[in-house]
């Protein structure tokens, strides 16, 4: 069980990307523009913005739910970068500071569908992915390396900690769906738990192209973290495999990279086409409570 756990999570999150940084050059539709300043004198970006790619790896349809109050604001406030012969390990380190929450739903008819693609368990699919949340602030790491060639810079492995600080502000809600005669239904899900993110990890390559992911506990819904919960992650830790993603997504990472490995100012986010528009806040704040969905 186990060496499943958090396997929805990594699902989430495919192809080859070009060395050139897509947001060179003007794109047909754009998302939002994240202002890269790397100091932290800047003005930031909304924590929507610097969430983006949420979205955008996402393999079904999402919704949005920003408390009216949130004030998160992502900012970059430093770059490092050191060059070798052949490669490169660029870090810049972000903070997100403020108040509020910011929580990501995903459509769980369609991600019963997805993970019953992928799933070898007929009667039990487990640590389905109902939420991504980001709930206060913390300091954080993207990590970028890749190879040099003939002068060229290819980024080939992108890393994002939420953990600088000690303790990672970004948790998964996640839960359990048992088959009935009416096969895999929202409103039957159980052993709800809430999984603590630390990191996720992207490489170029891979067909799919694939996200990694690191936590640091596994707690029940109404439980509190602790020793268990932590011991838990440990575990998990070791038998999390990596996961397909979606192309835009992968694609999305590496260009984020070398953007930010060639200090560009600003990074424009492709369109998350699977993001609804139509959300309705009253729908996200009912989720949030748990109501049941059908």
């Amino acid at each position: 069980m186990i060496k499943r756990l958090f396997a929805a999570v990594l699902g989430l999150f495919g192809g080859l990307c070009p060395a050139e940084c897509l947001d060179c050059e003007p794109a047909a539709s754009n998302g939002p523009t994240m202002q890269m300043e790397y100091n932290s004198d800047g003005q930031g970006n909304g924590v929507d913005v610097f969430m983006y790619f949420v979205p955008l790896v996402a393999p079904t349809s999402v919704d949005i739910y920003k408390d009216p109050n949130t004030t998160l604001n992502a900012r970059i406030i430093s770059r490092t970068s050191d060059d070798k012969r052949n490669s490169f390990v660029t870090q810049c380190v972000f903070e997100i500071t403020g108040s509020g929450v910011y929580e990501t739903f995903f459509d769980p008819n369609e991600m019963i569908a997805f993970n019953s693609k992928h799933s070898k368990k007929k009667k039990m699919m487990r640590n389905m992915l109902k939420s991504i949340r980001m709930d206060g602030p913390l300091k954080g790491l993207l990590e970028i390396s890749g190879t040099i060639k003939d002068n060229k810079r290819q980024v080939n492995h992108v890393a994002v900690r939420f953990d600088m600080n000690g303790k990672s502000s970004v948790t998964a809600h996640l839960y359990d769906i048992k088959k009935t005669e009416d096969g895999f239904i929202y409103k039957n899900r159980s052993n709800e738990q809430m999984a603590r993110i630390n990191a996720l990890t992207f490489e170029r390559g891979g067909n799919p192209p694939q996200m990694g992911a690191e936590v640091s506990s596994i707690a029940g819904e109404k439980d509190s973290e602790g020793f268990f919960s932590a011991f838990k992650a440990m575990i998990a830790n070791w038998f999390i495999p990596p996961m397909p993603i979606t192309d835009i997504g992968s694609e999305t990472m590496m260009n984020f990279g070398l953007a930010l490995d060639s200090t560009q100012a600003t990074f424009t986010f492709p369109v998350a086409e699977n993001l609804r528009q139509s959300l309705s806040l009253l729908i996200a704040q009912k989720m949030n409570q748990q109501v049941n969905i059908q």
